[in-house]
Parts: C-alpha cells; structure tokens; sequence
C-alpha cells in the first residue's frame, strides 16, 4: 500500500466554502474511481487541511487520476472553483509507505 498525502493552504474564511467543494466534487468523484480517504484534517486555525487517501500502489493510484481527469464531475469541479474565487492558497502532495506493522509501544521500548 501507498499513501498520498495532499495538503491544501487555505484562507480560514472559506474553510466553510472549501469544505463543501470538496464533499460535492472531490471526494465523490475519488471514490467512484476507486480512491480511499483515510481520514481528512484540518488545523485549529482552519488554514490547512491534510487528506491522507490510500491506494495498492503508484500504478493504482495513477489509473484512477486518470479515470478522474476524464471524468464529467472533474469538468464541473474545475469551473465550480473559478466561480468560487481563491479558495486554496497553495496545496501539495506526496507519498507514504507504512514503515512496518505497528503493536504499540511499551514503556521504555520504542
């Protein structure tokens, strides 16, 4: 498995705005090509939110952005955030691999 890790800056006054954009374009339009949010995050401060989306591998996650790209609801995400002005200041992603399983640490042993 890999991990994308997307972050997106944004300004706290549209965290509302942002918000919604992303569950009417974004999440469904991933998941309907395969795509799984591990979780989604967002600072006390409302300028930053992490999305962690999991995929088998790089081939994987390839394919679905693809499909993603191709897609009706990609079109309308695209011309949806032009009307809504800045929303994001600036985003950027990378990927993760789990570093090993994972059975909790004891005291005194890492």
């Amino acid at each position: 498995m890999i991990y994308r890790r997307k972050t997106y800056r944004i300004l706290p006054e549209k965290y509302e705005e942002f918000n919604r954009f992303f569950h009417q374009y974004l999440l469904p339009n991933q998941r309907k090509h395969g795509a799984k949010l591990v979780g989604r995050w967002v600072t006390e401060n409302r300028d930053e939110i992490v999305a962690i989306w999991e995929y088998q591998d790089m081939r994987h996650y390839e394919e679905i952005e693809e499909k993603i790209r191709r897609d009706d609801l990609h079109s309308q995400a695209q011309q949806r955030r032009q009307e809504l002005g800045e929303l994001v200041i600036e985003s950027r992603q990378d990927f993760m691999t789990a570093t090993g399983t994972y059975h909790g640490a004891r005291r005194g042993k890492p």
